[in-house]
């Protein structure tokens, strides 16, 4: 049969137009079964018509006999953490309108999952429900580099904003720096100062010099840590890069009663990196590394050539170490073991696909109670950073 429009057509008609009735009877389990997102049909009442693997996989049965069975008697309802009310299927009858909706729910393990839900009514000729059909896609992994996306987007505003408070508070450090020389020409022109008052003028001359310059040079390592990843490659010093990290954290560590001990190879070459990448791989170390000693330690840092191709970086503290099952996903992407707003999981995360990009390696060493040892093996004729 022929129709010159097809809204006049019903939707069997249609479908006989796209499909082989007979073939697709022989294979429809299998079919369900290829699908790689959970899928699951209920009719009006219901009771399971058919659930694919991978529904099964993800959310569990509660018994063996699945089809036929009320849904959430038969099967660990998502929706079932959502209270009375809460299931979309349970409304389809009455709205008739395919809903879209996303949920973090448990697996069938228990796992908490981002789940993208479809709920899509199948009306009959007399326009009232006759199945619903379930297809939830787990989206976890999307929505971790989504969130990865929107934190480095957070971090190039924060760079951005760094350079330009830096750059702001430069302007002003010159005029004081100008009027420090100005006072001390004028304190050496002027007879009338009794020898003591004048070295007493002198030195606080000195001091206004020596913090203003010390303010100055914190504000330029702001402005290398917030260089872009897109600046090419260059010969780094990380020994410099390494001392740059200990000023900035200089206050925190003053804080916490955190010392340092620096044990730096005076002959180690530079390598071929991209230095921004680089420097803020090493604040993420040395960061968690202070965050881990709240009540004073101390933080080591080493450099050594490995051979004649790589060098070795160890960022070491004495704090309380890291639980033999957490080392395996300190690295993942939003796992933290810190208080909820403390940390956003992703430190090691990026950390470690900096390290990776520039031909380079990263572990760690921990035993509980005995602090834990960060160690970075880079070659010096890398990569350079590519796609950092």
């Amino acid at each position: 049969m022929e129709y010159d429009n097809l809204s006049d057509a019903t939707p069997l008609a249609i479908a006989a137009q796209r499909m082989d009735f007979d073939q697709v009877r022989d294979i429809l389990p299998l079919l369900i079964d290829a699908i790689s997102d959970a899928v699951l049909v209920v009719d009006r009442s219901r009771r399971v018509v058919a659930a694919n693997r991978s529904y099964v996989e993800a959310f569990g049965p509660k018994t063996d006999a699945l089809v036929g069975g009320l849904c959430h008697d038969s099967l660990h309802c998502p929706d079932a953490a959502l209270g009375p009310g809460g299931c979309a299927a349970c409304d389809m009858e009455r709205t008739l309108e395919t809903r879209r909706t996303i949920r973090t729910l448990p697996d069938a393990h228990g796992q908490m999952r981002r789940w993208e839900a479809t709920f899509n009514p199948i009306v009959g000729a007399d326009g009232a429900l006759t199945h619903i059909v379930e297809v939830w896609r787990d989206i976890s992994e999307r929505t971790k580099l989504e969130g990865q996306l929107a934190h480095g987007e957070r971090l190039a505003s924060l760079g951005v904003l760094a350079a330009g408070v830096a750059h702001e508070i430069n302007n002003p450090l010159a005029s004081i720096l100008a009027g420090v020389e100005v006072l001390r020409r004028w304190v050496s022109r002027a007879p009338e100062l009794a020898a003591d008052h004048a070295a007493e003028a002198r030195e606080l001359i000195d001091l206004l010099e020596r913090e203003t310059e010390r303010t100055r040079d914190t504000t330029s390592k702001l402005m290398m840590l917030a260089q872009p990843y897109q600046v090419a490659p260059t010969w780094t010093d990380v020994n410099q890069a390494m001392r740059d990290t200990l000023s900035l954290l200089s206050y925190q560590m003053r804080k916490q009663g955190v010392t340092s001990v620096e044990e730096f190879d005076s002959d180690l070459p530079k390598v071929w990196a991209r230095a921004s990448g680089v420097r803020g791989a090493l604040m993420n170390l040395c960061l968690n590394a202070v965050q881990a000693m709240p009540d004073g330690g101390t933080l080591t840092l080493r450099t050594r050539r490995a051979g004649e191709r790589n060098v070795v970086l160890h960022i070491e503290d004495t704090g309380a170490g890291i639980d033999p099952q957490h080392l395996d996903q300190i690295w993942d992407p939003f796992f933290t073991t810190k208080p909820v707003g403390k940390g956003t999981g992703l430190g090691l995360s990026i950390t470690q696909r900096v390290i990776q990009r520039h031909g380079g390696s990263v572990r760690v060493e921990s035993e509980p109670g005995r602090g834990a040892r960060f160690v970075i093996d880079m070659p010096i004729e890398g990569s350079g950073g590519d796609h950092v």
